[in-house]
């Protein structure tokens, strides 16, 4: 049984442990699951990276690569996390029982949800390549629209199936696993740059994909894809009747509520160990390029994009 944790925290969020929506939401579902399963083997949730920091980038201070033997993050950013309560409580509530649990820990996650989806990294990308490709041709140049900082950074992406596999083996695994366990999860233990990513995600449309047009670490004057979209309205509408797209609202995520967050702020090396993963028996791994791909492939089938 798996179970979707993940929080987007921003510049103002506090989570108390009595009022954290995380916690109770947890709570309930864990608690009837355990009273209406009774040959349950094993409980799977899904966090991420932020339990490492990263999501408060201007203070991002562990070393990398991120493995799952660091000290846990410091107060008071550990304190805006739900996090390291849900852990106490899945530890607590599970002590005695017949049942294990662990959690996982992807970074960015590049995968397709057939609906609209406030937390998905790759389709305002999509969307924004696809009206590039529209209004200024095939074999166009096209900047990166983000930091010289993040251009460089280096992260291991997870793809969508990748994470449901590696939950798979890890939740029929039980018997080697300790309760409560921690384990990183990609795509691939390589990890990549927006360097060497935005050429071949270029390419998938037709683009030829180039450097960020300055040199600042974490702004640029490019606009980033929400921008971009904005101030083509008219073609952008243009292009998805032509194409009979879902013209779903292009709005890329934020930690701290500005705009274009993901491709200027994260300038830091922010890469994961999958030594303990891998450690568990589970060696499967694909391209960045490859995850990318099959999320576009399906945003195109679902016409989404062009």
């Amino acid at each position: 049984m798996s179970l979707f944790t993940r929080f987007i925290p921003n510049a103002k969020t506090i989570v108390s442990v009595p009022d954290s929506k995380a916690l109770d939401s947890l709570r309930k579902a864990v608690t009837v699951i355990d009273d209406l399963a009774p040959k349950l083997e094993f409980i799977h949730l899904q966090y991420g990276t932020f339990i490492y920091g990263t999501c408060f980038a201007e203070d991002f201070y562990m070393p990398v690569p991120l493995s799952e033997g660091l000290p846990p993050l410091r107060k008071p950013w550990a304190d805006r996390l739900p996090y390291f309560n849900l852990s106490r409580w899945m530890d607590e509530f599970s002590r005695g029982k017949p049942w294990k649990w662990c959690e996982t820990r992807p970074d960015d996650i590049i995968g397709f949800l057939p609906r609209p989806n406030g937390y998905n990294v790759a389709y305002p990308i999509a969307m924004f390549l696809s009206l590039y490709a529209y209004i200024n041709g095939k074999g166009a140049q096209c900047p990166f629209p983000g930091s010289f900082g993040v251009w460089k950074a280096l992260s291991n992406d997870a793809g969508a199936d990748m994470i449901a596999k590696s939950a798979i083996h890890l939740s029929l695994s039980s018997n080697l696993l300790a309760n409560g366990e921690g384990f990183n999860v990609a795509s691939s233990s390589t990890p990549w740059s927006w360097e060497m990513k935005w050429p071949v995600i270029c390419t998938w449309f037709g683009l030829e994909g180039i450097p960020p047009v300055d040199r600042e670490r974490s702004e640029t004057e490019t606009p980033g894809p929400d921008e971009y979209i904005r101030n083509h309205e008219e073609e952008y509408k243009r292009m998805v009747k032509e194409y009979g797209l879902k013209g779903w609202k292009v709005a890329s995520p934020s930690m701290d509520g500005s705009e274009n967050w993901g491709l200027t702020k994260l300038n830091f090396d922010r890469q994961v160990d999958l030594r303990k993963t891998i450690a568990t028996g589970y060696t499967d791994e694909e391209s960045n390029a490859e995850t990318w791909i099959r999320a576009l492939e399906r945003m195109r089938s679902a016409k989404v994009i062009p």
